[in-house]
């Protein structure tokens, strides 16, 4: 992602991913309103226009809607709600669904979410960008954004959990997520608070399992006991988010880390590079969907379709410091940018250095954890 003379992104996003993740109870029921309430960042912001859009992202995630001067031209205002766990999305649409219009969703929930009648089907004509996005992306997307063979979500940008490391002062190669064990890097590593990552990257690596969001009670519980060890006698701090990783290595305090590229910008003149270890790398895509209670879906259909644009890709792309998904962007993108993500080889590199997860089980199957399971357990990791 670095080191190159073009200019940084000085803004970026402020997202926790998962940070605190609701129970199942919680998910389904839609319950905890003023937990709810109180953990939204930002607020509603209300403006006079001709249409009001309420929309509900990560901080960050609008820019890909508002590129160019799309509202101003369409006179629309968005009242944004920023999140700081996926799961807010879905208790939103369940206890308010017309108080948002359009969201992202963390995408291996989306077919459980269109399964439960909370968001719209997607009417690919009416996004008309959608067809100039990367068939590599559609493909990976297709099997979490799409429910009974219709998309509900629009991919608008992506990422990964890398291993990321200090390369002035690592140079050994870092080909697997136990080499961040190596002796040297004790007390100089670090991971997210993020449980959807971790047990994703570390349950693999641990129990060999090829989908660790569906690990056995006995894997999951083998699973917490090497990340307590790992806390406890090697790792510098688990970090309360993503931004931090980056301030802890412009801080020179840790060397390594489970991250995303996006981070890198954020460790200032330090020179940040990541590898994808052989055990695999999680990958995440992020859609916009639409509410099935949407206030004004041609509205919405717009503001899609703009996130989508050369425009709207561009804007958001740069401001957060993350990878676009229509391929008639690139050739607008920074050269910081096209350097940060694998767009000449993006068929192969999805299909061979990433990792698409599983939505977990959300009630028991005799045989693998649930997504209730996963909370407990991240949760006696954090308390040891």
């Amino acid at each position: 992602m670095k080191r190159s003379k073009i200019a940084k992104p000085t803004n970026g996003p402020v997202k926790v991913r998962s940070l605190a993740p609701m129970s199942r109870r919680h998910m389904l029921q839609g319950a905890g309103a003023a937990a709810l309430g109180a953990t939204t960042i930002g607020g509603i912001r209300r403006a006079q226009a001709a249409t009001n859009i309420k929309a509900m992202v990560w901080e960050g995630y609008d820019v890909f809607l508002e590129g160019g001067d799309y509202l101003a031209r369409n006179d629309i205002t968005l009242d944004k709600t920023y999140i700081g766990a996926a799961e807010e999305i879905i208790a939103k649409l369940r206890l308010a669904p017309r108080e948002v219009d359009v969201s992202s969703p963390y995408f291996i929930q989306v077919d459980f979410m269109a399964a439960e009648g909370l968001l719209m089907p997607l009417d690919l004509e009416k996004i008309p960008n959608f067809k100039n996005l990367f068939p590599a992306i559609v493909d990976a997307a297709r099997d979490n954004m799409t429910y009974e063979d219709q998309w509900y979500s629009a991919p608008f940008t992506w990422a990964s959990i890398p291993l990321m490391y200090n390369a002035d002062e690592v140079t050994d190669p870092m080909e697997s997520w136990m080499d961040m064990l190596r002796p040297e890097f004790k007390g100089k590593s670090a991971i997210p608070a993020d449980p959807t990552s971790v047990f994703a990257t570390w349950g693999r690596v641990v129990t060999g399992n090829q989908s660790p969001n569906r690990m056995t009670l006995a894997e999951l519980d083998e699973t917490v006991k090497f990340l307590i060890e790992m806390k406890k006698n090697h790792l510098r701090t688990i970090a309360a988010s993503y931004g931090e990783l980056g301030d802890l290595f412009a801080r020179k305090e840790i060397l390594v880390c489970e991250g995303a590229e996006w981070v890198a910008p954020l460790a200032g003149d330090v020179p940040v590079k990541w590898s994808y270890p052989k055990e695999g790398t999680m990958t995440y895509i992020e859609g916009f969907s639409m509410s099935a209670e949407a206030s004004d879906p041609d509205a919405v259909y717009g503001l899609i379709n703009n996130a989508l644009s050369v425009e709207g890709q561009i804007a958001g792309a740069e401001y957060n410091g993350l990878p676009i998904t229509n391929a008639d962007a690139l050739p607008m993108l920074s050269d910081f940018n096209r350097a940060t993500y694998p767009y000449d080889n993006i068929e192969s590199f999805f299909t061979t250095n990433l990792r698409i997860e599983q939505m977990y089980l959300l009630e028991e199957d005799g045989t693998n954890a649930t997504w209730d399971d996963y909370i407990k357990a991240w949760e006696t990791v954090m308390a040891a």
